[in-house]
């Protein structure tokens, strides 16, 4: 297992809410590759039966900071695969874009990688904001699509009717069941949650709720907060009204921020009453919107977040990934998408983006365990069905693009409003 380094906190402060929603206005920041691959990047002119990986990477953007994150793992995955003989005999080719983490620089990078590089796989995008955008519109349907780092509600039904998309990351509905389970076990039986009113905050939280529900807290309420100083207001004197024992917090930094603003001016700010959030809310920026004199005043905050470094897996990737000195952010589960990838194209014999979807899930739900490309790879080979246990996750409980399991750290605001995460063993685990 490896541990996460210290200044992996300084990424998660980085993104706050980036991942999970919309493009920023932030400057854009070059990156700086520490890692250099031995794969060839290539642009292969037709059908040739050879497997082409093109990947949507945060090379620039508000999150191009820690895009060696995204882009390191693929290219160990895909050297490791060469170094294994290669998809069917060939050498996978690798040809990397830029996202810019925004959905129209995504859109115009995916085209270029299909139409021009004749990718059969995309690995990325890096935002779910971009992954909804992209599973929706051409050329979506004309090569498979798996992401490591979106976990957003929405993308699950947009997924099921796309057909070629699947992600690694846990989705959103298996966070709150881990936000429920922390709530759960610190004791709170009254808890109110607050959601934003949008496609992200109304979803999670009434997700929050329902699993609160099933696990015996049965007074849970949901409160939706609409924008603007009045909503906050009204949202802070409805939740108080209910006398919580918690108040739970669902949204990003502008949206929130009002709200807190609302409950502190009551008395009841972090501070006063146990507050929770989802992880749009792991941000250093947020005390400083609540109140820029003292941010302090979200100090003691907690909530969860996909982990970066799931306990429990004893897996190489691990310590290739820091013998390569880069932060584990999604980084396990995007090399897993790359893996996957390569294991359909070798079910499929072919490098056929419609066989390699049809083969994908199969081999989360095989009879034979097996955790590397090279095992797993000849065991399919002798026409042997394959569970891939990953860098990320068992896979115990896909559902049908994504995981059913999930593991989450749990964070906390401190006195300086920085986000911390608590050790590894204290992660959840869903279910």
């Amino acid at each position: 297992m490896i541990t996460r380094r210290p200044q992996h906190l300084l990424a998660l402060t980085i993104i706050g809410a980036m991942l999970a929603a919309c493009s920023s206005s932030k400057p854009a920041v070059a990156p700086r590759p520490r890692y250099t691959s031995t794969t060839t990047t290539t642009s292969r002119p037709g059908a040739d039966s050879v497997l082409t990986i093109g990947q949507l990477a945060p090379l620039t953007g508000p999150i191009a900071i820690i895009s060696d994150s995204f882009t390191v793992p693929v290219k160990l995955a895909v050297d490791e695969i060469n170094l294994s003989g290669g998809v069917n005999g060939k050498p996978v080719g690798l040809v990397v874009a830029d996202d810019g983490s925004a959905s129209a620089t995504a859109r115009t990078a995916m085209t270029s990688l299909v139409d021009t590089s004749h990718a059969d796989a995309i690995i990325g995008p890096s935002t779910s904001q971009a992954a909804l955008d992209l599973v929706t519109r051409p050329p979506a349907h004309r090569a498979v699509i798996c992401s490591g780092s979106n976990s957003y509600g929405p993308i699950s039904g947009a997924a099921q009717q796309n057909g070629f998309y699947f992600r690694t990351a846990p989705p959103d509905r298996l966070q709150a069941r881990a936000l429920a389970k922390l709530l759960v076990a610190d004791g709170r039986t009254r808890p109110v949650v607050i959601a934003t009113r949008d496609d992200y905050g109304l979803p999670f939280g009434t997700d929050v709720v329902r699993s609160l529900v099933a696990q015996h807290a049965t007074a849970a309420r949901l409160v939706s907060l609409r924008p603007g100083d009045a909503g906050a207001n009204r949202a802070a004197t409805e939740t108080l009204s209910r006398q919580p024992d918690a108040v739970v917090l669902i949204g990003f930094p502008d949206g929130i921020a009002p709200v807190l603003q609302a409950l502190i001016a009551q008395g009841k700010g972090p501070t006063q009453i146990p507050t929770y959030g989802s992880d749009g809310l792991q941000n250093a920026e947020l005390g400083a919107l609540v109140d820029p004199a003292n941010p302090a005043v979200v100090a003691s905050m907690k909530g969860t977040t996909p982990a970066g470094a799931p306990a429990g897996i004893d897996h190489p990737f691990n310590a290739r990934l820091f013998a390569a000195g880069v932060e584990p952010f999604f980084s396990a589960s995007t090399y897993d998408c790359v893996v996957l990838v390569a294991l359909a194209a070798v079910a499929a014999q072919a490098d056929d983006p419609q066989a390699i979807r049809d083969h994908f899930a199969k081999n989360l739900t095989g009879k034979t365990i097996c955790s590397t490309f090279l095992a797993c790879s000849d065991e399919l080979k002798r026409r042997r069905t394959i569970h891939y246990h990953g860098a990320s996750s068992s896979f115990d409980h896909w559902t049908g693009s994504e995981p059913g399991d999930g593991s989450f750290d749990v964070w906390t605001l401190g006195l300086d409003a920085r986000p911390t995460l608590a050790p590894p063993a204290q992660q959840i685990k869903v279910p």
